[in-house]
């Protein structure tokens, strides 16, 4: 079923209420499908497709966001050039607004009261506040900004800087750049450790990983993976790493001690977009030419299911609600 409208009946939206606040006892992955245009939702429990929500025609969505609460996803639409809210609970679009030229990375903090979106074209990072409706600043980094990543508190941003091959911090009080590292070449997804003392980045031209010291913004390790890695998620109390590498129609799996890649995991072609179920153990990775999800279980090492979502899925950000 694909929903493009927001108008529900009276006994509709109870019903929508009352499935939806059901349902929480396991979150959704929300997956944003670049070449249809659309959202697929994600029963975690269930591993089905339990909802697409459909956007204009050419929005091509990339980037996704969901709230530690499951209340709020919000969409980056590439060529849209806007930005989606989703009500997590009613599992219906809430609104639609421009954002800038190239909308691509997209993160919120774990209250949901702002949306940071990086903006690959306009080479800054636009953040929205969510009560008020409004963005409140334009703030200026590197060249071609895609991943943004937010710690625990909400009291710093972190944003790859593409084609300047750097990460910048934000302050998010002062909403001002603080520090810039430089890092492997073209980074793009980017991802905290769960303390938020270790930093990430995935260097889709080095073919490596940069891993970034947040104390003082310096990179304390560079490792090795495969071929053309995009995004990054971390398991099992940060004692697995997982990296998308495209080209490898692969997952790369590195140890969170040694730092060292320890092997890599088959899932379907071009896999880009991550994330860990708050379970902790399950990996959910899109896979952008297949049309598919791979969810992988972090401790086997084994794909144990493969879930059919819509054309191009790309789920760039943390698509799954409860981080």
């Amino acid at each position: 079923m694909v929903r493009t409208g927001i108008h529900l009946t009276a006994a509709a939206c109870v019903a929508a209420v009352l499935f939806g606040a059901a349902a929480q006892a396991e979150p959704l992955a929300y997956i944003t499908n670049q070449g249809g245009d659309s959202v697929s939702l994600i029963d975690t429990l269930s591993n089905h497709v339990v909802e697409t929500l459909g956007l204009p025609k050419g929005s091509r969505p990339a980037g996704v966001a969901v709230s530690r609460d499951g209340g709020l996803a919000a969409v980056t639409n590439a060529e849209g050039k806007t930005l989606t809210l989703i009500d997590g609970h009613r599992r219906v679009i809430r609104q639609t607004l421009p954002m800038g030229d190239g909308p691509v990375g997209v993160a919120m903090p774990s209250n949901g009261g702002r949306v940071y979106v990086a903006d690959w074209y306009g080479h800054y990072v636009s953040v929205f506040d969510t009560v008020g409706g409004q963005v409140l600043k334009r703030i200026p980094v590197g060249k071609s900004p895609s991943g943004i990543a937010v710690s625990g508190d909400g009291n710093k941003v972190y944003v790859a800087n593409r084609d300047d091959n750097s990460v910048a911090l934000i302050d998010a009080a002062g909403l001002e750049v603080k520090r810039t590292v430089a890092v492997g070449r073209h980074p793009f997804g980017i991802t905290l450790s769960a303390d938020g003392k270790r930093l990430y980045s995935a260097n889709v031209e080095s073919n490596d990983v940069s891993v970034i010291d947040t104390a003082d913004m310096r990179v304390v390790k560079t490792v090795k993976v495969g071929e053309r890695p995009y995004a990054i998620a971390l398991a099992l109390g940060g004692k697995r790493i997982f990296v998308t590498d495209q080209y490898d129609n692969a997952v790369a799996v590195i140890d969170g001690d040694s730092l060292s890649m320890v092997g890599s995991v088959e899932v379907g072609q071009y896999p880009e977009g991550i994330a860990t179920h708050p379970d902790d153990r399950h990996v959910y990775v899109a896979n952008w030419m297949d049309n598919s999800v791979s969810v992988i279980d972090a401790e086997t090492l084994k794909v144990v299911r493969t879930i059919k979502t819509g054309e191009g899925s790309r789920a760039f950000g943390q698509f799954i609600a409860g981080h």
